[in-house]
């Protein structure tokens, strides 16, 4: 895979030839980390039937139950979405000019609904192709394959010093804020759960590395081990 080229997710695609398209676009353009999360029970003669010259790659695709479990070793995760209401909370950029980070990854949704707001909340951007109004969608394996030319033409982003952080390494870190906010007892007008969202969100956004990730979970682990917050008396 040319210069850590990022993964390809589809999320419960619903078509096995769309998967198939998807494969023959990404072996067109030198991709080969395919991620499938939950697909609809496909027809595999089918998909490899609609890729043809792919069928490796098909054939090593790595199945997922849910997105959370796809983007797990992932530095970098962007969706893919013509602006539904759903995404309009992420920072959006055009398809054009994109530049993966090593070890990042592309999300497609179902064919028929998009991406939801569960599976958005595991995204740092928004990333669109540009479309006309009365048309704004475009078929799976071609939206993967303007989504792969992009890449490639684009070339990596500029080299940083330091590993990035993956998901797993943030939502360590989440964890760890849910704790610390049970702790201190803090309830607040918000859902738990939208709560995380937002966390996670702002630490997606930030593009921490690593050592920094490490750093700020070792923080609360502290704080945590504590046996009695507050002012001494």
């Amino acid at each position: 895979m040319a210069y850590g080229l990022p993964s390809i997710i589809l999320v419960r695609p619903r078509n096995p030839l769309n998967i198939g398209a998807a494969a023959r676009a990404m072996a067109n353009f030198g991709f080969d980390d395919l991620r499938v999360v939950a697909p609809h029970p496909p027809v595999w003669a089918e998909a490899l039937r609609a890729a043809p010259g792919a069928e490796r790659l098909l054939k090593k695709a790595k199945l997922f139950a849910t997105l959370r479990e796809a983007v797990a070793d992932r530095t970098e995760v962007l969706a893919t979405s013509c602006m539904s209401r759903r995404a309009r909370a992420l920072p959006a950029q055009s398809v054009k000019g994109l530049r993966p980070r090593a070890a990042g990854a592309v999300v497609f949704g179902p064919e028929k609904s998009g991406l939801s707001a569960a599976d958005l909340a595991y995204c740092g951007g928004i990333v669109s192709i540009p479309t006309v109004a009365d048309c704004p969608s475009m078929n799976l394996g071609q939206s993967v394959a303007v989504f792969c030319w992009e890449l490639v033409r684009a070339g990596p982003q500029p080299f940083r010093e330091g590993a990035p952080a993956a998901v797993d390494d943030l939502e360590r870190i989440i964890e760890r804020c849910d704790q610390a906010l049970a702790r201190i007892g803090y309830r607040g007008l918000m859902d738990p759960q939208v709560r995380r969202n937002r966390v996670r969100r702002i630490l997606l956004r930030r593009g921490l590395l690593k050592g920094e990730a490490g750093m700020l979970y070792e923080i609360l682990r502290r704080i945590l081990d504590k046996p009695v917050w507050g002012p001494k008396p």
